[in-house]
């Protein structure tokens, strides 16, 4: 992906597509990661877009124009989804319907409509001035524990740890709505207990 530029010209596309249909649907992935802000080692290789099931199949009638296969149904030991792939404004776009994630003895399926949605965040869209939803970090914290990527969780930690408030509550109801064992909710509040005494141990050498 060439810039945060070309990522919010594709999406205002996606945004003009879809406008007035009804489907719920939000940006994930590095692209998101990138739309808040958070300084990434290298840019997005595409766009993450995610949605329900039935969302996803109505969204993928609405970008046709753009699409380069057809949704397919994906599962593996780890992941499940429902899988099609679109070239906007010259970036690559993966529409992802349904996600589910089995690790460790947990399942996290991915509830747009009735539990991302309304955590979310909101950003507007520079070339058009539209807003786009952006999963929760919370999101992103979970998703990236359970595939071990520790590099991610330390980015996205740190992100919850600056603005703890707004964070913890999409925390807290991801947790509370997810299928985590007691085991893997403890560590993870260890890993966002350690990000926010980094945090202060931070200020205080300032001071």
């Amino acid at each position: 992906m060439d810039s945060k530029a070309g990522l919010e010209r594709a999406l205002c596309r996606i945004v003009e597509r879809i406008a007035g249909t009804g489907i719920a649907w939000v940006v994930g992935g590095s692209a998101g990661l990138m739309l808040r802000g958070l300084e990434l080692p290298a840019p997005p290789r595409d766009l993450d877009l995610y949605a329900d099931p039935a969302d996803a199949r109505a969204m993928h009638e609405a970008l046709a124009p753009y699409a380069v296969d057809r949704p397919v149904r994906s599962v593996t030991e780890r992941y499940e989804s429902i899988l099609s792939h679109y070239l906007v404004e010259g970036i690559r776009v993966e529409l992802v319907g349904g996600f589910v994630v089995s690790d460790r003895g947990c399942r996290y399926e991915m509830r747009v409509r009735d539990v991302i949605l309304p955590l979310a965040g909101r950003r507007v869209l520079a070339p058009c001035g539209c807003g786009v939803d952006i999963v929760p970090l919370a999101h992103e914290l979970w998703f990236n524990w359970l595939r071990g990527r520790r590099d991610r969780m330390e980015l996205v930690s740190g992100a919850i740890a600056a603005d703890p408030d707004r964070h913890l509550r999409a925390f807290r109801a991801l947790t509370a709505a997810g299928g985590f064992t007691p085991e893997a909710v403890a560590a993870v509040e260890e890993l966002l207990a350690a990000a926010a005494n980094g945090r202060r141990e931070g200020a205080e050498g300032r001071t």
